[in-house]
């Protein structure tokens, strides 16, 4: 019997057969020698996607041009084509399974894995789509873990309808973005306006968000407010009792003050004294959203760079895997964590007393564990200095995040004293650390600090002089977003319902690239474009977060089988219709159009500046019939317009890194250099 693994990528095919046993290298494949699987084993892989939607062209002659009377385009039957530049591993892999008498889909255990192996299967014959399926589930790269996997395969069956979540949610995505791209790209062309103007069904109500944030800062208006409070002295300590009642205006406070007696200071009794020792566990265990944010906040990380860095941290066997939204784990990962508890805090360089060797519910819960448990360390250990700064960072705070449940509690005394003076509250809150427990080896979060006041020795009933006092308050704006508040956990993509912890680091992402946002010093700030995307959008359900929040919950729902494929892309296609025909008596606003193009250009030196789609256009002024352009994209490096700025004013660069050779497709690190309208490189010395 011939036995066939599918795996998602070369270096994950490598693993698998190094696990199972002694490897002999073939053209696209690896042979297998192994005891863990009965018959002859081979190993191959896809790059990622090897199938592919096929483009728009490829329906008909009359769809190679962008065309309003195109759309909408919605076709009968999908087609799909093998990617051009992976065509030779395609067929090396079709090969191995038209040969198989069992195929293992061993390509990553999530619905973007399952959609991977099922386009391949469809490009190749009916053999193939016939032949019985087992199905690789592991969550991580250590080979005691893949062995033990393959020998605990499921069904194929078990995890079919994953599939047919993430089929769903690629051709609605695809079908979405088609229509309403060029819909909206073309429109835009008609004013004037240049580029294109990609839209897609989670893309755009994300974009609103940044939008919508920015307009509440932007038409934010202070308001003041006034605050009654009292002190108090005891022991030569004057202690501020406050009340939350704000009063917008000077009258009302006055009013307040005098229906309560309190234009001058009075005699009264402390209310309640109520002492409590409190316990604050450990953080939660880390899942995609929250080590993002973690590494967000921390080092300035984006959502994207921490996802790609801990997925090179799962494929090494490092980290488990990297693609959860669970922040919990199961008793079989605890009594592992414990048995190498002392080697994982060795090499972090932190020390504790075990408290916890028991598990508890806030981390361990075998019945909520269903497809993948929180982001931890493996039984296998990097040395640090093997990693680069990125991977030590986040491997070391997952590491540090998993030993702290294994930490004693941090126990403080919270102190609550109450004067109540005509039905009006005024309390004093004490805190006094008593053991600072897992604080030790990681403080905790600004945000979630208290201030640690030590009240005198109040006692309920005792008589007190209150000196009632006023302050003035201002109202804040709202805080601008960043990618933690936005796509981290808890962010507000995560609290609608905006895609998936797997993909919200790449929406973000896809809005940096195409230029709708920008970042800065990690806050996201609109650009005119996506400005005027929001513009456009705001009033069709396609620019509205909870309809695609809804399409979410539906997608789901497909995914545990309780929704169907039809259904959704019926909805689907009644949605795009509908909404095509509704945009198309309708125009762009006109001062919106000329904001866009105006922010295109601008004066740098002696030069006017146009932005187009792929490069900067530049005019000596006074002169513009004499023009040069700076592309945009150099050896596969992003240039951006300050960088721009530097070359029309400086004429040079600082060092820029990351370049990739077109001929070795080697990273190299050089300067820019502009002489007579050309840009170079130059190295740098050594």
């Amino acid at each position: 019997m011939k036995i066939t693994i599918l795996a998602e990528k070369p270096d994950q095919a490598r693993k698998y057969a190094t696990a199972l046993g002694s490897v002999k290298k073939g053209n696209g494949f690896l042979d297998v020698d192994t005891n863990i699987l009965n018959g002859e084993v081979v190993v191959t892989w896809g790059i990622g996607h090897l199938v592919e939607l096929a483009s728009m062209d490829k329906y008909g002659e009359q769809y190679k041009k962008w065309n309003m009377e195109n759309l909408p385009f919605q076709p009968e039957k999908m087609l799909y084509e093998v990617k051009s530049s992976t065509r030779a591993q395609f067929s090396a892999a079709k090969k191995q399974l038209e040969e198989a008498d069992l195929i293992i889909i061993a390509t990553d255990p999530d619905r973007e894995g399952e959609n991977i192996a099922y386009s391949i299967f469809s490009k190749c014959s009916a053999k193939v789509k016939s032949t019985p399926k087992k199905r690789l589930w592991i969550n991580s790269m250590v080979d005691k873990e893949i062995q033990r996997g393959f020998q605990n395969l499921k069904d194929s069956k078990d995890t079919f309808n994953y599939f047919v979540e993430a089929q769903t949610r690629q051709i609605s995505d695809y079908l979405v973005g088609m229509n309403f791209t060029q819909f909206f790209t073309l429109l835009a062309q008609s004013k004037g306006l240049q580029g294109v103007y990609s839209l897609g069904r989670v893309q755009t109500p994300c974009n609103s968000l940044v939008v919508q944030n920015d307009l509440a800062i932007k038409n934010f208006q202070e308001e003041t407010f006034y605050k009654l409070f009292g002190n108090v002295t005891k022991d030569n300590k004057a202690v501020k009792f406050t009340n939350d009642t704000k009063y917008p205006s000077k009258e009302e406070l006055a009013a307040a003050i005098q229906k309560l007696g309190l234009n001058a200071p009075k005699q009264t009794n402390i209310s309640s004294v109520k002492k409590e020792m409190k316990a604050k566990k450990a953080p939660k265990l880390f899942n995609l959203g929250g080590i993002q944010s973690y590494a967000n906040k921390k080092w300035k990380y984006s959502l994207d760079k921490s996802l790609k860095t801990i997925q090179t941290l799962y494929q090494e066997g490092f980290l488990s895997y990297p693609r959860t939204d669970c922040d919990l784990i199961t008793t079989n990962e605890f009594e592992y964590l414990k048995a190498n508890l002392e080697k994982y805090k060795t090499t972090i360089g932190v020390s504790f007393e075990n408290v916890h060797l028991e598990p508890r519910k806030e981390y361990v819960n075998n019945d909520k564990v269903l497809e993948h448990y929180a982001i931890i360390p493996t039984e296998k250990i990097p040395t640090l200095s093997s990693l680069d700064d990125a991977q030590r960072n986040i491997y070391q705070a997952v590491v540090r995040n998993t030993v702290l449940m294994f930490a004693e509690d941090y126990i403080y005394e919270s102190t609550a004293v109450t004067i109540d003076i005509n039905g009006s509250i005024f309390t004093a809150k004490g805190i006094v650390p008593k053991n600072p427990g897992w604080t030790k080896v990681e403080a905790l979060e600004e945000d979630k600090k208290e201030e640690i006041v030590t009240l005198p020795a109040f006692v309920e009933g005792e008589s007190v002089l209150f000196v009632p006092k006023t302050e003035e308050g201002k109202t804040k704006p709202p805080s601008r977003l960043t990618e933690a508040s936005l796509g981290g956990k808890g962010g507000l993509m995560d609290k609608l319902g905006l895609g998936t912890p797997a993909t919200r680091s790449s929406i973000i992402k896809t809005l940096i690239d195409r230029e709708y946002i920008r970042v800065e010093k990690t806050k996201l700030y609109p650009t005119q474009k996506g400005s005027l995307l929001y513009n456009l959008t705001k009033n069709i359900l396609l620019g509205s977060p909870d309809m695609t929040a809804k399409w979410e919950d539906y997608l789901k729902k497909i995914g545990t089988g309780t929704g169907t494929q039809k259904v959704f892309l019926n909805n689907i296609s009644n949605f795009i219709s509908g909404t095509l025909n509704e945009l198309k008596k309708k125009d762009i606003d006109t001062n919106t159009v000329q904001q866009v193009k105006d922010s295109n250009k601008q004066e740098i030196g002696s030069y006017l500046v146009k932005e187009e789609a792929k490069v900067y256009k530049c005019m000596q002024k006074g002169n513009t019939s004499e023009e040069f352009f700076i592309f945009k994209n150099i050896s596969g490096k992003k240039i951006s317009i300050s960088q721009v700025k530097q070359l029309l004013t400086k004429g040079k660069t600082g060092l820029v890194k990351g370049f990739v050779s077109s001929k070795t497709s080697k990273k190299f690190d050089a300067h820019l250099v502009l002489k007579e309208g050309k840009v170079s490189f130059e190295f740098a010395k050594k």
